[in-house]
């Protein structure tokens, strides 16, 4: 199986380091709620993607989870 964003071998749907890095996105929003409050999913993926220091991988997983909830 190849990687969505990459065209890598994947195990899943996702090569190793998009994975991990989607599993970050996913306990920053976490954190994000518990220590700001609350602020909706595509607020945030919003946020992340607009950010300057936001790597192209974090960059490629919320663009690519942004799509998931538009579909």
């Amino acid at each position: 199986m190849k990687c969505k964003l990459c065209e890598r071998v994947a195990i899943s749907d996702l090569y190793k380091y998009h994975s991990e890095t989607r599993q970050k996105v996913e306990e920053s929003y976490r954190l994000w709620v518990k220590a700001h409050g609350k602020i909706e999913w595509m607020e945030f993926l919003d946020k992340v993607k607009r950010n300057k220091q936001t790597g192209q991988w974090a960059k490629g997983i919320v663009i690519m989870l942004e799509g998931l909830r538009n579909d």
